[in-house]
C-alpha cells in the first residue's frame, strides 16, 4: 500500500507543476493545501500575506558582480584610489554574501525586488487544555535548475567555486587596503585572478537565473504531502494537550522569507516552547535529523529539539542518523531567533544529492521511494506523540 502522502504530491504536482518563489503557482499550491486542511477539521486557516523575494542568486550576483568590479579597477588603475575601491568593493561582496546567509539586510538589500506572497496557516486544537504547541512546516516554491546541481562532479565543483570565491572577495579586501596604503602598484597583478574567479562565478549566477524551476517532488512537495497525510490521521486520533499549526510557506528558496514572516507575527503566538519541525525532502532516502543548520555558519539545533527526536526512534524504529545540513532550511530563522526547531530529510545511502533530483527537471513523483515517504510519515505522527505525552 503506498503512502498516502504521495497522493497529496502527485495532486500537487499534476494540478499545479513547478512553483516559483512569489509566483502565483504558489497561491494556487497554498489553495489545494487548504481545502484538505480544513476538511481535516482546520479550527483556523490563513492566508498569511507578506513581501517576498522571487530570486536566490540575485543578491549574490550583486555581491560577486561588485567584488569583480573592483578587482578590475585595481587591475586596470593600479593606484592609490583604484587600490582602495578594489577593497571596499571586495568588502561590500564579503558583506553580501555573509548577511545573506545569516538572513541579515545589507547593502544590496534594496536592490532586490519584492513581490506579495502568501503563507498558509492552518490550527488544529488538542481534545483537552494544550500545555504544548507543534508547528509543522514544509515549504511549497520550488528551486531553480542551473547546471550545477546536475551531477555530483558539478555540484562539488561549484561549492568550490563560492567558497574559493568567497576568499578571493577576502583577499581582495585585505591585499588591495595594502596596497593602497604602501602604494605597491605591483599588487595590481594580483587582481587578476581574483577577477577571472569572481566573474565566473558572476556568470554562473546570471546562467542561474535564466533556468526554468524545478516541478519539485522531493523538494518539497514530499514535505508537503507528509504534513496532509499526517493531518488526515489526526482526523481519527486526536492529540490530547498538543495544540498544532501545519505553515506551508513561500520563499524558502530565495531565503526562507515565508518562515521570517510567520515568525514576525506569529513567534508569540506559538509561545518560546513551541517546537518547529521542518519537512524537507522527505521522499528519497533514508531518514536524517539535521544537527547544525546553515549555508556558511553552521548553527547548532536546540539540544530539546533532538532529545524528542531521539526518543521518536526509540519508539518507532526508523533508519536514522543525525548529520550536518549542506545548506539552510526554514528551521534556520527560527533558532537564529531562539525557537525550538527540527529538521527532518532524507538523503540517499550514497550521500550523493543529485540521486534525490535535487534542483532537477527530473524531481518528478515517479522518482520518489515510497518506502522513505513511510518512514517520514511514522517518525512525523511518533514525534508528534511523544511531544503530546510530555509531562507537565
Amino acid at each position: 500500500m503506498e503512502p498516502r502522502s504521495l497522493i497529496h504530491i502527485r495532486h500537487l504536482i499534476n494540478t499545479v507543476g513547478a512553483r516559483p518563489s512569489c509566483s502565483p503557482a504558489v497561491r494556487h499550491a497554498a489553495t489545494e493545501c487548504a481545502r484538505v486542511l480544513q476538511a481535516c477539521g482546520a479550527v483556523e486557516t490563513r492566508l498569511q500575506s507578506f513581501q517576498g523575494v522571487p530570486e536566490t542568486y540575485l543578491p549574490f550576483l550583486w555581491a560577486f558582480g561588485a567584488a569583480a568590479l573592483g578587482s578590475l579597477l585595481a587591475l586596470l588603475g593600479s593606484t592609490a584610489i583604484f587600490f582602495a575601491l578594489g577593497a571596499v568593493l571586495n568588502a561590500l561582496g564579503v558583506w553580501a554574501m555573509l548577511a545573506e546567509s545569516e538572513f541579515r539586510s545589507h547593502w544590496a538589500t534594496p536592490l532586490i525586488p519584492r513581490r506579495e506572497t502568501v503563507n498558509l496557516i492552518t490550527r488544529f486544537e488538542p481534545l483537552e487544555t494544550p500545555r504544548q504547541t507543534v508547528v509543522l512546516c514544509a515549504h511549497l516554491d520550488t528551486h531553480r535548475t542551473p547546471v550545477f546541481y546536475s551531477t555530483n562532479a558539478w555540484l562539488k565543483a561549484f561549492g568550490a567555486l563560492v567558497s574559493g570565491c568567497f576568499l578571493s572577495m577576502a583577499l581582495g579586501a585585505l591585499a588591495f587596503t595594502v596596497a593602497a596604503l604602501f602604494g605597491w602598484a605591483w599588487m595590481r597583478w594580483l587582481a587578476l585572478p581574483l577577477f577571472l574567479l569572481q566573474s565566473f562565478a558572476a556568470g554562473m549566477m546570471l546562467h542561474a537565473l535564466r533556468t526554468p524551476h524545478t516541478p519539485g517532488a522531493n523538494d518539497n512537495a514530499s514535505g508537503v504531502g507528509v504534513i496532509l497525510s499526517t493531518v488526515e490521521r489526526l482526523m481519527n486520533q486526536p492529540l490530547r494537550h498538543t495544540r498544532l499549526y501545519a505553515l506551508l510557506t513561500d520563499c524558502e528558496e530565495t531565503g526562507a522569507w515565508g518562515m521570517r514572516a510567520f515568525l514576525d507575527r506569529h513567534a508569540d503566538e506559538t509561545g518560546r516552547d513551541a517546537l518547529y519541525v521542518i519537512l524537507d525532502q522527505v521522499g528519497a532516502g533514508e531518514l536524517r535529523v539535521l544537527t547544525r543548520d546553515g549555508l556558511i555558519f553552521k548553527h547548532p539545533t536546540h539540544p530539546q529539539a533532538l532529545q524528542w527526536a531521539r526518543k521518536a526512534v526509540q519508539a518507532q524504529p526508523v533508519p536514522y542518523k543525525e548529520v550536518i545540513g549542506t545548506a539552510y532550511t526554514d528551521a534556520l530563522p527560527a533558532t537564529l531567533r531562539g525557537r525550538i526547531a527540527l529538521t527532518v530529510c532524507a538523503i540517499p545511502p550514497s550521500g550523493e544529492t543529485t540521486s534525490a533530483r535535487w534542483h532537477q527537471m527530473s524531481d518528478i513523483p515517479e522518482a520518489l521511494e515510497a518506502q522513505a515517504l513511510a518512514d517520514a510519515e511514522a517518525f512525523t505522527w511518533t514525534l508528534l506523540q511523544v511531544v503530546d505525552e510530555e509531562p507537565e
